[in-house]
């Protein structure tokens, strides 16, 4: 007869250790349970363990310190840690020291038995010894939440932290792809190295590869000197190239190339410069239809999108809007030197509204209600008239007044004359509206004009 899965639950919440051995028993697992971790090392002595699930916050310990006594015992023993305090900095932690899997609390009995079951049939396939990583402290990660889709971005922060994977983040404008690179960069070998975030579609085709591959004195007008570029500057370091959707066809062939050779070549010379840097990208927009549409090179999203990321609007996070209000208080009163504080009712009501802006809408309200507090609390009714300063604001936008020309049609309009009067030609028409030829593309799609296919 096969051995009984065994396994060992270390928490000092009673009430949760009894109902894991409860639900798990009932499963037909071999279940201990102990309150701290003198007993739970008792109890690894006396009988082979295979799985230990181990709360992180253990009264004045850490179960976090508790991992490496337990490797000692069983070193092949699978530890799951678990938390109610879930972060990106907890969910690191657990990875580096050698945990196989990490759970938020309240615990959620479908994923604890899928967890369960996941790991007992697959022990086999497992590595002896989880990789980890020594790591000095990080600093705290500017990301809030708790529900369990952010969780699970958590999980994935963790795993590929480690790694020296490129990483795509998608997710709509507000929702945090940068903060999740920070993370992905603060708990990783390179975090002591530089950090550089590079806003791709703030720049021009000639001025984004100066910038990141560098330029050799005459490369192109107003080059004056030599300059290194960020990809040589952050050499050992992280990349953070965001809206890399806005770049050109052209720029994506030369990143594709670094990607590929791990070298630079300065504008203005073919000597290589061997870098070593660790590149993460970002996007707003769907890269499979800019593929389709012939905007966005194929082999570069696949040199992009080795783990993606994809971040969840606030709108399919809720359960957050309280923790993410709490930090965007503390934050407001430790920079204004203030105490404001806000009603439950209040809070309520901002999690029922919408928010096509995301979090950094929220936080954008947050600091609003703050600043115009009257008597340092902010009430449900002063939320309540922020919902409907909203309302009046998207109304007003949405329908201009009669007889009036939107500002859309406005461009439209200016669009259409410059390209009549360069008589089709579009460079000349993008040169006299002082916009690159590629925002002259992405203009008319937005708006509807056909460009018809030519080389001008």
């Amino acid at each position: 007869m096969a051995e009984r899965y065994q396994i060992l639950i270390v928490d000092d919440d009673r009430a949760t250790t009894q109902w894991l051995q409860t639900v798990l028993a009932a499963e037909g697992y071999s279940c201990d349970v102990a309150h701290n971790t003198d007993d739970a090392e008792a109890l690894l002595r006396e009988k082979p363990v295979q799985l230990v699930m181990i709360d992180i916050y253990l009264g004045e310990k850490n179960g976090l310190d508790f991992v490496p006594r337990i490797r000692a015992v069983h070193p092949d023993c699978d530890c799951v840690m678990m938390t109610a305090q879930a972060s990106v900095e907890t969910v690191a932690r657990s990875v580096a020291a050698g945990a196989v899997e990490y759970l938020g609390k309240p615990l959620l009995i479908d994923e604890l038995l899928a967890l369960v079951r996941r790991l007992e049939n697959r022990r086999k396939a497992l590595p002896a010894e989880p990789a980890r990583l020594d790591l000095e402290p990080s600093p705290a990660s500017a990301i809030v939440g708790r529900s369990p889709k952010m969780l699970e971005v958590y999980r994935v922060i963790a795993r590929i932290a480690l790694s020296e994977a490129t990483v795509l983040i998608t997710g709509a404008s507000g929702t945090g792809k940068e903060l999740v690179a920070r993370a992905i960069h603060a708990h990783s070998p390179r975090s002591r190295r530089a950090f550089t975030p590079v806003n791709c579609g703030s720049l021009s085709e000639t001025l984004l590869e100066s910038e990141l591959f560098g330029h050799e004195k005459g490369a192109f007008t107003g080059a004056v000197n030599r300059r290194q570029g960020l990809f040589e500057a952050t050499n050992g370091g992280t990349i953070f190239l965001d809206e890399v959707s806005e770049t050109s066809l052209g720029f994506q062939v030369n990143l594709l190339r670094v990607l590929q050779e791990k070298q630079v070549r300065r504008l203005g010379t073919n000597i290589q410069v061997p870098v070593d840097v660790r590149v993460l990208a970002a996007t707003n927009r769907n890269l499979n239809e800019l593929i389709r549409a012939g905007e966005f090179r194929e082999d570069l999203y696949y040199r992009l999108s080795v783990v993606t990321i994809s971040l969840p609007p606030l709108a399919e996070r809720r359960e957050d809007i309280p923790l993410l209000v709490s930090h965007f208080l503390d934050d407001f009163n430790q920079r204004n030197n203030r105490q404001v504080t806000m009603d439950t009712n209040a809070v309520s009501r901002l999690a029922a509204m919408d928010w096509p802006g995301n979090v950094r809408e929220l936080q954008n309200v947050i600091e609003r209600l703050a600043i115009f507090s009257p008597a340092g609390r902010i009430s449900a009714e002063d939320v309540e008239r922020e919902r409907s300063a909203k309302t009046e604001t998207k109304t007003a936008e949405e329908a201009p007044a009669a007889g009036a020309v939107s500002l859309r049609d406005m461009e439209r309009e200016h669009i259409l004359r410059a390209l009549q009067d360069a008589q089709g030609n579009k460079s000349l028409a993008a040169r006299r509206l002082g916009i690159e030829r590629k925002t002259l593309y992405k203009k008319a799609r937005r708006l509807g004009i056909d460009l018809e296919p030519g080389d001008k």
